[in-house]
């Protein structure tokens, strides 16, 4: 039957090319179309995405530039004014930090250092943290323990916590326990975590996570952030700007609250604008294709009403034609695919992204084709030989 189709589309190059052509094109853009698709989501769902739901940064910010202000002093009060709230019933987890809350600027905004691991020269983010922020924003543990406020080890050195892209690059087997020397202190890994992200679709960085206790300058003032139970949010506010007012008494200072999961949000925009402008006129390309395809299968199928009907005079069934033309359809389409698949081959690298992406494009074609060949290979099924040799 192959060979007898294959015969068919050699007879009828101009009824088939058409819709051979037109099936080639879908592919390819679908094929971009998934491929972008699926390199966002592969960014997205990169090991590192910290749980943002319910989180708010906090921060202090002088009232007028040009009065004098104690940023020291400020710091202690509102670590004061933390830790008095921190059993409050309207929040889950309080903490403090040094540019670990994520979206609230680009990673390359943030510290970083270039230190030598193992005799391998390396690019480092630099985090200071408090015990309390691993309650905050959940990032994934793989080994270890987050950080206590326990300032030095039995040994005398500083525990610190890297992400697994650190102990990839420096290619270590296992790292806990491992000694890091950095700006003359001495680290010891007490904890793995899989990755922490600061932009949506970036990559975690190797990254340093070190205690806030630890004497390391870098120009960048201590940040707090705060998970709050869910609903509670107006309250918490109410809450911190009680305290403010009450602790900060007449400091030039003004109390300003972030919601992170809104930045996580915004961050992600663009690219959604992007994965809609590319998605919806795909979409409209698929719906077009489809109507004209089974359009066309359904005229040429019409005018060989006769051709069916001797092969049921024959022979043949009605379910052997109804497999007949929809075998068509298939072979049709999978004619379309080597093109698109020599195409993806030259222009995409060999990635599960990219290979799921063509499976999911070939997928979508195969559908295609079979749901533009069923009616007409239904209605073909229900041909009348005698009807059908009567007619002009």
């Amino acid at each position: 039957m192959i060979r007898h189709i294959f015969t068919l589309m050699l007879n009828q190059k101009r009824m088939y090319g058409g819709m051979l052509l037109e099936q080639v094109f879908v592919f390819i853009v679908l094929l971009f179309c998934f491929t972008i698709v699926g390199k966002n989501m592969s960014q997205y769902y990169s090991p590192g995405m910290l749980d943002t739901d319910n989180t708010l940064k906090l921060a202090l910010f002088p009232l007028s530039p040009t009065e004098p202000w104690s940023p020291e002093e400020v710091e202690r009060k509102m670590d004061r004014i933390v830790a008095d709230i921190r059993n409050a019933s309207c929040v889950e987890a309080i903490g403090k930090s040094m540019c670990l809350t994520p979206y609230s600027r680009p990673e390359e905004m943030n510290p970083w250092d270039s230190i030598r691991i193992e005799g391998k020269q390396m690019k480092v983010f630099i985090k200071q943290v408090d015990g309390h922020m691993q309650k905050v924003f959940s990032p994934r543990m793989e080994e270890g323990e987050w950080l206590t406020d326990d300032m030095c080890l039995e040994d005398g050195s500083f525990p610190v916590v890297v992400t697994r892209q650190l102990i990839d690059e420096v290619g270590w087997t296992t790292g806990m326990g491992r000694k890091i020397y950095f700006r003359g202190m001495k680290f010891t890994v007490v904890g793995i975590v899989a990755g922490i992200k600061q932009e949506v679709l970036l990559p975690s960085p190797p990254m340093l996570i070190m205690s806030m206790y630890v004497p390391y300058q870098n120009g960048y003032g201590a940040e707090y952030a705060v998970r709050v139970k869910e609903g509670e949010e107006d309250a918490f506010r109410d809450l911190i700007q009680k305290e403010v007012d009450k602790m900060m008494g007449k400091d030039n200072v003004m109390l300003w609250i972030g919601d992170v999961a809104k930045w996580k949000v915004n961050d992600m925009q663009d690219t959604f604008i992007t994965l809609l402008a590319i998605g919806v006129p795909t979409i409209f390309l698929l719906v077009f294709a489809f109507i004209g395809t089974f359009g066309l299968f359904w005229l040429y199928s019409s005018k060989r009403r006769k051709e069916f009907a001797l092969r049921l005079v024959v022979g043949s069934t009605c379910g052997g034609l109804f497999r007949f033309v929809v075998l068509e359809g298939v072979l049709l389409t999978l004619i379309a695919l080597v093109p698109g698949c020599i195409l993806f081959c030259w222009v995409y690298p060999f990635s599960m992204e990219n290979l799921m992406a063509l499976g999911a494009a070939c997928a979508v074609m195969m559908l295609f084709s079979v749901f533009s060949a069923w009616w007409p290979a239904y209605q073909v099924s229900k041909v009348n030989p005698i009807e059908a040799m009567r007619e002009e």
